[in-house]
């Protein structure tokens, strides 16, 4: 009976596991329908300003706040299962006056209940997220936990593509059969959200509960001080919440930079985000194995430049203006982003997930939110106002085509750099995060240059061979481990090229070197 039982809650757990999947599919689509380039496109066919972008950017993260209440709710009634449903049911139902914003004639109207029924729908699911992260969170086993949101993450990103295709091709086909009313496009897209949305919470029906472990007696105000007393989750909190304040300062406004400055149409807006849908899909998979083999600390510290080259990017692919290249610049910047974002998405919920405590989740997860919607709210609405301003001031050294003298730049420029800028002032705090199973880069790298070499020698000693064979001089590579006289020494004497060993930690890589060996196959192990 007891082996039955087990076998009953391992089956019931898979199958929870796999709407899990489902669910991020749906609820993915559901995020492109109502999110980012298309609800910005909604917004700038009504007229809006980019500070008004801005704020709508803003209100998904202030959103977050309701994580408090939520918290409060949670630990009373302690039935996060039920918390999610209702909320997200109730959140979702929002979506109907969502839909009748692009009927309105008066656009100043149809932007206040664009923004009042935003403001309500976001707060309501931010409810349902704070029990579902904490659901999760026991659901999920912590060894699985890269196995199964990276899968997860996945399949949302095809399900991200797939919706962002899906809604290109309406607003086109609206677009040539609708000419004079654009609008309307965004009446079928919201549609389609609360389609993709009863599905989601559909999939959300078919996970099982997991019991909450009996309450400790514990006052409310120290229920919500102990994240911020652990020194470590402190540390994870001020990190995430100063990269969220920086990569938030100008990423929601990137679509109105293509179509404001670059006088490119919505659907190319779009496009470039597929692009980057894409890398995130190629790049997930990769991401997901350095988490669970390496450290979520590994992957954040090799995404996050990665992600600051972007804005830079965005601006140098305009010096000095406009040119036949800057689109394919974009195309490449925008596979870079994406392949960041997979990163820096999956290894900062991990990281998170997995210093949280077990039995305490709901309020450390609750905290981490709160700081994070907290400095990534504030960041859309700060860049918002820069935007308006800057462009707007009639400064001597702003041309016509708003750029400045100084190397042909434009006020959306210096905004760019000042947000890769404040990014790399923001990965400086992640130097403070402890995490068990963290390797530095310097080992990683020094293990990747000796697996390298191992698959170079046998070709290296092939050429010797062939050398001497044909009579050559006495030329040799050593790719193994030179004597050195000194730990920086490369040394080129006698005909011979000396490589000596990284001084750093030998044990660590060495360990290192040998799983990556074993991920390169039977071919490179039988070179080794």
């Amino acid at each position: 009976m007891q082996l039955r039982a087990t076998a009953s809650n391992e089956a019931t757990t898979e199958r929870g596991l796999k709407a899990l999947v489902w669910d991020g599919i749906f609820s993915q689509a559901l995020g492109v329908f109502t999110g980012g380039t298309l609800l910005t496109g909604c917004a700038l066919e009504l007229g809006a300003s980019p500070a008004f972008i801005g704020l709508l950017a803003a209100i998904p993260f202030f959103a977050q706040l309701a994580h408090v209440p939520a918290v409060v709710l949670i630990e009373k009634v302690r039935r996060r299962r039920a918390i999610c449903l209702v909320a997200t049911l109730i959140a979702r139902l929002m979506l109907l006056p969502l839909a009748a914003v692009p009927f309105i004639a008066d656009r100043d109207l149809a932007l206040s209940l664009l923004l009042a029924a935003f403001a309500v729908f976001t707060p309501l699911g931010a409810v349902g997220g704070c029990a579902w992260m904490s659901w999760t969170c026991d659901l999920v086993p912590h060894h699985r936990l890269g196995d199964v949101f990276g899968g997860r993450q996945l399949r949302s990103n095809i399900a991200a593509v797939a919706a962002g295709l899906l809604g290109g091709a309406v607003i086109n086909g609206w677009g040539r059969g609708f000419p004079s009313w654009h609008a309307g496009a965004y009446a079928v897209i919201f549609a389609l959200a609360l389609a993709a949305a009863m599905a989601s919470t559909w999939c959300l029906t078919r996970m099982p509960e997991v019991p909450m472990p009996p309450p400790r007696p514990t006052r409310l105000r120290a229920l919500f001080a102990r994240p911020f007393r652990e020194a470590n989750f402190r540390r994870v909190m001020t990190f995430l919440g100063c990269w969220q304040f920086a990569a938030n300062l100008a990423l929601p406004l990137f679509p109105v930079y293509l179509v404001k400055q670059l006088n490119y149409g919505i659907t190319t807006a779009i496009a470039l985000g597929i692009v980057s849908q894409l890398a995130m899909i190629a790049a997930v998979p990769l991401w997901g194995r350095l988490s669970d083999q390496w450290s979520n600390k590994t992957v954040i510290a090799l995404a996050g430049p990665l992600f600051l080259c972007c804005p830079i990017g965005w601006t140098l692919a305009v010096v000095p203006a406009p040119h036949a290249l800057t689109l394919p610049i974009l195309v490449v910047l925008q596979m870079v982003l994406g392949t960041a974002l997979a990163g820096l998405d999956l290894a900062g919920g991990n990281i998170v997930l997995k210093l949280a405590p077990r039995g305490e989740s709901t309020v450390f997860l609750g905290a981490n939110g709160l700081a994070k919607s907290l400095c990534a709210g504030c960041a859309p609405i700060i860049g918002g106002f820069l935007i308006d301003h800057l462009t707007a001031l009639d400064l001597p050294f702003l041309p016509v085509w708003a750029g400045s003298r100084i190397l042909g730049l434009h006020p959306w420029s210096f905004f760019f750099l000042a947000t890769a800028l404040l990014g790399v002032v923001a990965l400086t705090r992640l130097a403070r995060v402890e995490e068990s199973g963290d390797v530095r880069l310097g080992v990683l790298f020094v293990a990747a240059r000796r697996a390298l070499i191992a698959a170079l020698r046998p070709a290296a000693a092939a050429g010797v061979a062939h050398a001497a064979a044909q009579g050559g001089g006495p030329i040799e590579l050593l790719l193994g481990e030179a004597e050195p006289r000194h730990a920086s020494e490369r040394t080129l004497r006698d005909g011979h090229i000396g490589m000596p060993a990284n001084d750093g930690d030998d044990i660590a890589a060495a360990v290192i070197a040998r799983a990556i060996d074993a991920k390169l196959g039977a071919g490179l192990r039988r070179a080794g």
